[in-house]
């Protein structure tokens, strides 16, 4: 496979790219004292309060507003898989499924603004962890930033918080202005947006809304080295999101959030030509509808003060409806189902004193499922209750215990306990040390799914949850006025993991697997120049898996990224801004993939014509790459491949 015969290539490509960097950074330059460190960023997520990044005690990173328009991401998977020690699961063409994975670890829980958006009904979820499907959320025209905690969070969230947690910021209105954008992409793609902001008296409103249109999707063919367009893999996205705030006096307040989210989007699954078995090939006519619809209700109370909190109510509902097409027989068939999540939120923060806050709370949920024909009518309650105290010793050492006691209709209850010290070293050097415990239900398939419905699965009503711990440490340090370092650690143990066991006629999901993860992650951001920064970052992943009772440890080998590298570089210079974003992973198992690595490089290109209007380039895949993140067992490497080249220019008009 020639494409695959270039590693020597790619490493000196990187290695020219990290040199320049370095002869930038020792030139005769004037360097500007300007500072800009990630973990000065305050965030939410980590502990449920506000505190800088170097204050929490975890592994924690942040995608900036700035970083979004910049960089133009598409979508929240563009802005993940950008940000190191995360990958995002793809099956390539825009209908396919898009799963994130932190720690190696894909039960990772979703968020906006904290309230949880992971269904407990998935298609395919019988095969894996993951409960949140990327595809189902709206842009980001409304997100003021994106928080990742990297690690579990089972003990402030409960359950899927296994490898990490993912809060989306909404944005907040405020001056009156109004923005409208238009793109147009390869493979006839279209885009359309509209945003709105203001605020006026005691309201503030922020709307977002936009429309996109995709032909089709073209892909670099492994096996012939061609670009090729893919058969039935048209997509048409519509999404509106909005958040409205009114103020009651001074430290109280209402919040409304609403999103919707409509897709129709062809389902090939394989490329042209593929059949990986007599009932699994392309899919030439095959077509899946999807709506998202959610709101949430929340009162604020005593904001600006030292013990604030709110109450919240919400609702997110799903529907999925497939139409299947049989080639073969000529027929149709349909899969419908819905997810309806009902719940309640509350939390309250006490500062005992100077060096203590508690901070404590309540979630309630109620989930609907219904799939005529399948299983109907099945739903599942959870209740928990939690609290964690934040200590602060001699101005240095912080120490956070932390436990949630969740209660579920189907398993009764649970304690999850977690502990973080961090040490802050001097104004420069934080380190920290945390362990936490961690559990994931089962979804709605692998309990309830009839034996008389499907030629190959059947459900089991006594799964248990999936439970663990990971430890972590982690180093940030400010190693000059221009140059910042990130280091962290972790290892994790996962017991009474689901499984699979077949009896000679169904496969039916079991307790009986273990897993053990280990990983590193190291990051450096360094700004050169006024002109010229950078960001780089290494991510080292390994995870055994235990099948069977009895069993010994054996390697995951569909790992996708055992070592992952990635190399942003950024340019500013007046009305011009670039950004290159370049991505690479090698240690890959050729018995799932076509290469045991791959190189890719991104690219944005702004230019601000005025202080109204703007034009940007973006290009995806510069080097037209053929790879893959989903691997397919040998001899059908390559079955998922990912995206060739992408060209997209667009305008924005501010008013």
């Amino acid at each position: 496979m020639k494409q695959y015969q270039q590693s020597g290539r790619k490493k000196a490509l990187l290695c020219a790219m990290v040199g320049s960097a370095i002869f930038l950074s020792t030139s005769g330059v004037a360097w500007a004292e300007e500072s800009v460190f990630p973990m000065d960023d305050v965030v939410v997520t980590a502990t449920r309060t506000p505190l800088k990044i170097s204050e929490t005690g975890a592994n924690v990173s942040v995608v900036m507003r700035a970083e979004i328009e910049k960089k133009h991401y598409s979508d929240i998977t563009a802005a993940l898989k950008d940000v190191n020690g995360i990958l995002v699961m793809q099956q390539g063409f825009p209908g396919g499924e898009q799963y994130v994975r932190i720690n190696g670890d894909d039960r990772v829980l979703v968020m906006i603004d904290g309230r949880r958006l992971n269904l407990s009904k998935l298609p395919g979820s019988m095969g894996k962890g993951a409960t949140f499907d990327l595809n189902n959320f709206p842009s980001l025209d409304n997100v003021e930033r994106i928080e990742i905690v990297k690690g579990p969070g089972s003990s402030l969230y409960g359950s899927e918080a296994v490898g990490g947690v993912i809060n989306v910021i909404t944005r907040k209105g405020k001056e009156n202005k109004t923005s409208l954008e238009s793109a147009y992409g390869s493979w006839g793609t279209k885009k359309y947006k509209f945003t709105t902001e203001g605020g006026e008296n005691d309201w503030n409103w922020f709307v977002a809304a936009g429309k996109t249109e995709q032909d089709h999707f073209s892909y670099k063919d492994v096996r012939s080295g061609n670009t090729v367009d893919m058969n039935n893999s048209a997509m048409d996205q519509k999404d509106f999101s909005f958040r409205v705030d009114r103020q009651l006096g001074e430290h109280n307040s209402l919040t409304l959030n609403v999103e919707h989210v409509d897709q129709h989007k062809g389902q090939p699954y394989l490329p042209n030509g593929w059949a990986v078995s007599s009932y699994t090939k392309q899919n030439t006519k095959s077509y899946l509808d999807t709506l998202t619809n959610n709101w949430a209700m929340t009162y604020n109370f005593n904001e600006k003060k030292d013990n604030p909190g709110y109450v919240r109510v919400y609702q997110n509902y799903y529907k999925y409806d497939m139409h299947s097409y049989n080639d073969g027989a000529a027929s149709w068939s349909n899969y419908l189902y819905s997810n309806k999540e009902t719940g309640m939120q509350w939390q309250s923060t006490w500062k005992l004193s100077e060096k203590n806050t508690l901070v404590g709370g309540a979630d309630w949920r109620n989930v609907s499922i219904s799939y005529p024909g399948t299983y109907d009518n099945k739903s599942m309650r959870n209740t928990a209750f939690f609290v964690e105290d934040r200590m602060t010793f001699d101005k240095k050492w912080t120490f956070s215990p932390g436990l949630r006691y969740d209660y579920h209709s189907m398993f009764g209850g649970r304690m999850t306990p977690r502990a973080t010290v961090n040490c802050q070293v001097d104004d420069k050097t934080n380190a920290y040390v945390s362990w936490g415990e961690f559990f994931n239900a089962p979804d709605a398939d692998r309990l309830f799914w009839p034996t008389d419905y499907s030629m190959f699965y059947k459900g089991n009503p006594n799964l248990r949850p999936e439970t663990g711990h990971t430890t972590t440490i982690g180093l940030n340090r400010k190693l000059n006025n221009t140059t910042e370092l990130h280091v962290s650690a972790y290892e994790s143990r996962l017991h009474d993991a689901i499984s699979t066991a077949f009896d000679g006629t169904l496969y039916t999901p079991i307790n009986v697997g273990e897993q053990k993860k280990r990983g590193f992650e190291l990051e450096v951001s360094k700004k050169f120049s006024p002109q010229w920064s950078a960001n780089a970052g290494y991510t080292f992943t390994h995870v055994e898996n235990k099948d069977t009772a009895g069993a010994a440890y054996g390697n995951e080998e569909r790992t996708v990224e055992p070592n992952a590298y990635k190399l942003g570089v950024s340019y500013n210079q007046g009305a011009w801004n670039v950004e290159l974003m370049n991505r690479m992973a090698t240690g890959r198992s050729t018995k799932y993939f076509t290469s045991s690595n791959y190189f890719v490089m991104d690219l944005a290109v702004n230019y601000k014509i005025n202080k109204n209007r703007s034009a940007y380039l973006k290009v995806n895949n510069l080097t037209n790459r053929s790879y893959e993140l989903y691997g397919y067992a040998n001899p059908n490497q390559g079955a998922f491949p990912m995206a060739s080249r992408y060209i997209e220019i667009g305008t924005k008009y501010t008013f």
